[in-house]
């Protein structure tokens, strides 16, 4: 099935105001599952084996598998089960059921659900894929990265809302985040430009939303109450942040 091009889709906002809220005075067309899924659904036997799972995965360049058939889907199983459940537990791939690693039940859609309604389902239960089921039969899948082709936006966007939606009206980027230190609860920050202890930040990423007061800030295992652009700075954050999240100062 040929991919959509570019969409004449009115704008949507994805921001905090809920998925798929239209921007004001703009019209999204109604997108449907049917028109962007993916037919010809790689499937495979329950009494399968994890081997022949990821050869089929590998020779189809699919992420996911239906356990079961067409007319009887009795779970999924993805490419980080099987990583997860058999590989990295040290289990001979030979012997592993996919059965043992699928999830069931399958967790599908119908052809006729629109795309946004999908998206916020996909959200909420934190899964990239889903099978679509028409009258008891397999007839297709659809991906995240599907819906964000078809409605031109990020799929950054379409699962978290952009981080222009997440930060403040009034507010300057002030640095990256590095890395954090889970066990510290620390984010180190690459500074683009300055901040102090007190100022009113905001930290924002694929899956990262956080606002708060800056508390406390080190360079070098030093408390300092000012920093720099250029300076690497660990900052106490409430809350986890990840390598590559912005962070923005609130302006007064």
């Amino acid at each position: 099935m040929s991919r959509p091009g570019k969409s004449d889709l009115g704008t949507v906002n994805f921001g905090n105001p809920g998925i798929g809220t239209p921007v004001p005075g703009k019209r999204r067309d109604a997108v449907q599952i049917k028109d962007i899924m993916v037919m010809g659904v790689a499937t495979i036997e329950r009494d399968a084996n994890v081997a022949e799972a990821a050869k089929l995965m590998r020779d189809q360049d699919v992420g996911m598998l239906v356990i079961g058939t067409e007319a009887d889907v009795a779970g999924v199983v993805t490419d980080r089960d099987l990583l997860v459940g058999c590989v990295a537990a040290d289990h001979p791939s030979a012997d592993c059921k996919v059965s043992g690693h699928m999830s069931a039940p399958a967790i599908t859609t119908s052809p006729d659900t629109d795309t946004l309604e999908a998206a916020s389902m996909m959200r909420e239960m934190c899964i990239k894929r889903l099978p679509v089921v028409q009258n008891g039969s397999l007839v297709g899948v659809i991906s995240f990265t599907d819906i964000a082709q078809s409605l031109d936006q990020p799929i950054h966007d379409i699962l978290f809302g952009s981080s222009m939606a997440h930060r403040p009206r009034s507010a300057t980027l002030v640095g990256k985040v590095s890395h954090y230190f889970t066990h510290l609860g620390v984010a180190a920050v690459d500074l683009e430009e300055p901040i102090r202890v007190g100022d009113k930040i905001h930290v924002v990423g694929r899956a990262t939303n956080l606002a708060q007061e800056l508390r406390s800030m080190e360079i070098d295992h030093k408390q300092v109450d000012i920093a720099y652009a250029g300076d690497d700075v660990a900052i106490k954050v409430e809350g986890r942040a990840r390598p590559g999240d912005a962070v923005y100062r609130e302006s007064d």
